[in-house]
């Protein structure tokens, strides 16, 4: 079953009204009387009759050898390039599996750039604007006028500072990459700015834990097993 459009409807009013009237044909499949759109001196076209005419118009075009099972390839992917769902492609397909409906689905690049751009518009209307170097972090807006400790975001703490970020940002894929690099080194003249990163980081973790962000607490608690070490190795050195 394929939907048509009033276009369509209207060529097969056409074909319908100048084509040369017969019998029902025995349906191939079924053996029940069938009415066939298109018939060939009295009988039911056949496979290599459509290929012959496809081939005709294919020249006439300037094309070259098409066949008609290209068509459905063509069909498939202009489809999901205007926005159809796969498993509206699958109905229309007539598949029992993505893989199968997939096979068919080209993606032009126009149509990924079209959808990233889409997908990009919607996180920054969800995300806000983001801060300039010119412009300081509103994080009045973000803490409540609250401690920064507190604030429902996704927070970091640095050795000269600390971070925050929108919890629709994600966790920054850089924070306190230098505490856990190995080239990172400190020494006993560290140790107050060492340890009150450890209070804030283990603080980050009960408020994350609390928040049921389970990989946000296992990462603040990474840090405070690293800082644990740099400080014992500071300590001691």
């Amino acid at each position: 079953m394929v939907p048509v459009d009033e276009e369509v409807l209207t060529l097969v009013d056409r074909i319908t009204a100048t084509r040369s009237s017969g019998r029902p044909l025995r349906h191939p499949r079924t053996g029940a009387p069938a009415d066939f759109l298109f018939t060939h001196h009295g009988k039911r076209l056949s496979q290599n009759a459509v290929r012959d005419e496809l081939n005709r118009a294919a020249a006439t075009a300037g094309l070259g050898h098409i066949t008609p099972h290209q068509l459905r390839h063509t069909y498939a992917t202009a489809l999901i390039n205007a926005g159809v769902s796969l498993q509206a492609l699958m109905a229309l397909l007539g598949h029992v599996s993505t893989q199968m409906s997939l096979r068919y689905a080209h993606l032009f690049d126009a149509t990924v750039r079209s959808e990233y751009e889409r997908a990009l518009d919607l996180a920054k209307s969800r995300i806000g604007p983001m801060p300039t170097g010119r412009t300081p972090l509103p994080l009045i807006d973000v803490t409540g006028d609250g401690g920064w400790k507190d604030a429902p975001a996704i927070k970091s703490r640095l050795a000269g500072g600390y971070c925050v970020r929108a919890p629709a940002q994600g966790s920054c894929p850089y924070a306190n990459i230098c505490e856990h690099c190995p080239s990172f080194h400190t020494d006993s003249t560290h140790l107050a700015v060492l340890a009150a990163q450890r209070v804030d980081a283990r603080d980050l973790a009960d408020d994350a834990e609390k928040r049921g962000w389970i990989e946000e607490a296992e990462r603040h608690r990474a840090l405070v097993s690293r800082l644990d070490v740099l400080i014992s190795e500071s300590a001691a050195g």
